[in-house]
């Protein structure tokens, strides 16, 4: 017999969307929900001394995402959902059952290009790598049909919008 799992909600975004802001706002707020973000394991952007949050280390991040599946699924076989910010994932990540155990729903974090690049400029972060995060919002963008504003808000609303979404998702 499988097991059955709790809700997984991936909230997805590109650098500069503000999940790291958000992230506090979240756990205060979410009473019935787990939440992490895929970041909060990595010391100075690696895990276990490799580095993990480069452009260099994407052969990697298939691993990575596979680990924080076995600890998203031992955390919801307990019956608590779990809420897990992640970066933008590929076509290939939002295949049912392929790299994310079901029931899980995916939205993305997103704020207009100007405010990312902004936010990114104010982090010391280069034009090609300002470029790269543009993309990839453009990504999410077309990949998630389920986009949660993160720039015309202050981060308790933005959290409440998380919130009511992963709401209306519930089993």
């Amino acid at each position: 017999m499988a097991e059955s799992l709790a809700p997984l909600y991936l909230l997805c975004s590109a650098p500069g969307a503000g999940k790291t802001t958000l992230l506090p706002y979240l756990i205060a707020r979410a009473q019935e929900l787990i939440v992490a973000d895929m970041d909060e394991l990595l010391e100075d952007g690696g895990l276990l001394g490799v580095p993990i949050a480069t452009q260099d280390a994407w052969k990697m991040w298939p691993a990575y995402d596979r680990m924080w599946r076995r600890i998203a699924d031992v955390i919801r076989r307990s019956g608590k959902p779990l809420l897990l910010m992640r970066s933008t994932p590929s076509a290939g990540d939002l295949t049912a059952g392929l790299n994310w155990t079901e029931p899980t729903f995916w939205a993305t974090l997103d704020c207009a290009d100007d405010e990312r690049a902004r936010r990114l400029a104010v982090r010391g972060w280069d034009d090609k790598a300002v470029t790269d995060a543009l993309a990839d919002a453009a990504a999410a963008r077309d990949l998630l049909p389920t986009v949660i504003r993160s720039d015309d808000a202050d981060p308790t609303t933005v959290a409440d919008r998380v919130l009511a979404w992963a709401a209306q998702n519930r089993h």
